[in-house]
């Protein structure tokens, strides 16, 4: 939001020079008069702003250009392994036709305990969170349930797809690095460490601690479900501070 917030102050300001400056030579001329270096000034200053301005919005197009066409790439993936025999059933299956002692095969068809299969299967996966944050003194804010998350500011929604954010609509927004969110292919932007939240480039911002996410100076305080993931916390954080 305060992107586009300055990338618009950018451009009226463009507009507000170009103006002026083009006004006061033409007033200055029509009427016979020297012409204003002030005016010459303003009109050469507007007229770079509206180059940079156009510079970077080409840029940040084929910058959205790039990471749509990089959101198909984790779907193409599975399609390649389809064909591909499953190694491990192959395995069992030759285990089952080789005969075996009778004292082995008592064992292996004795009941397993509880603790013996996590033991021996694959590690169980943490479930996602669910459930709203709330502004302290204010209301809801967010509805997460699991990899979905509802802006309900602003009615947006937002999905993570392992280590990618999608803004509904628009694409690839932010790119989860470990304990790390960034700018989709852009500047890093914040990272957990324990109960803290710091701005990577500007140090210690806000914290996790007794279900509620509040900046250091107090401002800002929210109510959060406690059973949230890292991923979930860093695209509340992101949503909610930059």
């Amino acid at each position: 939001m305060r992107r586009q917030y300055f990338t618009w102050s950018w451009f009226v300001l463009a507009v507000v020079l170009t103006a002026y400056g083009a006004f006061s030579l033409i007033y200055n001329h029509v009427h016979g008069k020297d012409i204003s270096i002030l005016g010459l000034a303003f009109l050469v200053g507007g007229t770079i702003l509206f180059a940079v301005y156009f510079v970077l919005f080409f840029l940040d197009f084929r910058r959205k250009k790039d990471a749509g066409a990089k959101e198909k790439t984790p779907e193409d993936r599975p399609a390649e392994t389809e064909g591909k025999p499953d190694e491990s059933a192959q395995k069992k299956e030759t285990e089952e036709t080789i005969p075996k002692p009778a004292e082995k095969a008592k064992r292996t068809y004795a009941a397993p305990s509880g603790k013996s299969y996590h033991a021996t299967g694959a590690p169980s996966r943490r479930e996602s969170g669910s459930g709203y944050v709330r502004q302290v003194g204010y209301g809801p804010v967010l509805r997460i349930n699991e990899d979905e998350v509802l802006d309900m500011r602003c009615n947006t929604y937002y999905r993570i797809e392992g280590n990618f954010v999608y803004q509904n609509g628009r694409g690839v927004l932010y790119e989860i690095s470990g304990n790390r969110i960034r700018d989709a292919f852009g500047s890093y932007l914040f990272e957990i460490s324990g109960s803290n939240v710091n701005k990577v480039f500007g140090g210690y911002y806000a914290s996790f601690g007794g279900g509620y996410l509040q900046t250091h100076d107090q401002k800002e305080k929210f109510e959060v479900p406690s059973d949230l993931t890292i991923s979930q916390k860093l695209v509340v954080v992101a949503l909610l501070l930059s």
